[in-house]
């Protein structure tokens, strides 16, 4: 009996100059025009030789992780010619798995996660940290005490295992209560490179007008079942996944629910696109049997677990 195939896709933060460095420039060059017609920039030319600065903005960044995992999975369908069996995406890399799933094409994937990455960019500054090894019901609790007394806004954006949940908010919001995780015995509170504060209010604006954008697009029910960041299930119709990804922006990425529900499988989990963050974080989550299509043996290693 074939084995339970979940593959995942990689989010912000994984990005690197000359990801797409693996892959045959002639295979690449075949979508020139349709990153031309959907961004209007070489997003290629801006992933091989940057500059990094350019790279890791908000609204570049997301548009070259998702096309970089494209890539990724068309080589793997077309060397491996496996059958998925469930797709999930970190954040960003649900429009990965949705692209990959045939919800939507690419070249309307390219230019709503562009504009989504413009929208996030105009979005008030913000501050984002790792808390590692500490209590989640602890750390909501300093949050809401702090959104409390100050007015401001600070909570779980990522809660991507027992063991590593990440706070986002206000500047002033997110110090204080790292200030105070940190009296309480949190040890290792690691802020992370960012000025945007995803998956909390402060993307409440930017939700309101990222709706006007899905709705220009045409999205279609995914060929596979796709697990949604705010919820870990499948969506049902158009509209609920319409809303799923909009609440995505202002809600938490219940990551390790996702990580719960894919190892109820007891398959195997492939990382799909640009570096191997998920794959630490699915081994985080007890998941073993999972490799990253970044690795230089993942063919080999693949076929191992096939």
């Amino acid at each position: 009996m074939p084995r339970h195939i979940s593959i995942v896709f990689p989010g912000q933060g994984s990005q690197a100059l000359k990801m797409l460095d693996s892959f045959d420039g002639r295979k690449l060059k075949k979508y020139d025009s349709v990153i031309a017609k959907s961004i209007g920039f070489d997003l290629i030319d801006i992933i091989r030789n940057g500059p990094e600065k350019i790279l890791n903005n908000t609204s570049i960044t997301q548009p070259a992780i998702l096309f970089t995992s494209y890539i990724h999975y068309k080589n793997i369908i077309e060397k491996h010619n496996i059958r998925p069996n469930l797709f999930a995406g970190h954040s960003l890399g649900e429009y990965s798995a949705l692209t990959c799933s045939d919800s939507i094409s690419l070249e309307d994937a390219l230019k709503l996660v562009y504009n989504r990455g413009l929208l996030m960019e105009k979005a008030k500054k913000g501050s984002m940290y790792a808390i590692i090894n500490f209590d989640f019901l602890k750390i909501k609790e300093i949050c809401n005490d702090v959104e409390l007394e100050t007015n401001q806004i600070v909570s779980p954006a990522n809660i991507n295992s027992n063991t590593q949940i990440v706070i986002a908010g206000n500047i002033k919001a997110t110090e204080l209560a790292v200030k105070r995780l940190k009296k309480e015995g949190a040890k290792r509170c690691i802020k992370l490179k960012v000025s945007v504060a995803s998956h909390c209010k402060l993307m409440k604006r930017a939700a309101s007008f990222f709706i006007k954008d899905l709705n220009k697009i045409e999205l279609k029910m995914p060929q596979y079942e796709v697990l949604h960041n705010v919820n870990a299930k499948v969506s049902d119709d158009i509209e609920t996944l319409k809303y799923n990804l909009t609440q995505q922006l202002v809600e938490p990425v219940k990551w390790n629910e996702i990580m719960k529900k894919i190892s109820s499988y007891s398959g195997i989990v492939i990382e799909c696109g640009p570096g191997k963050i998920l794959t630490t974080i699915a081994k985080s989550n007890g998941i073993n049997n999972v490799i990253s299509s970044s690795s230089v043996n993942f063919d080999d290693e693949l076929k191992n677990f096939l």
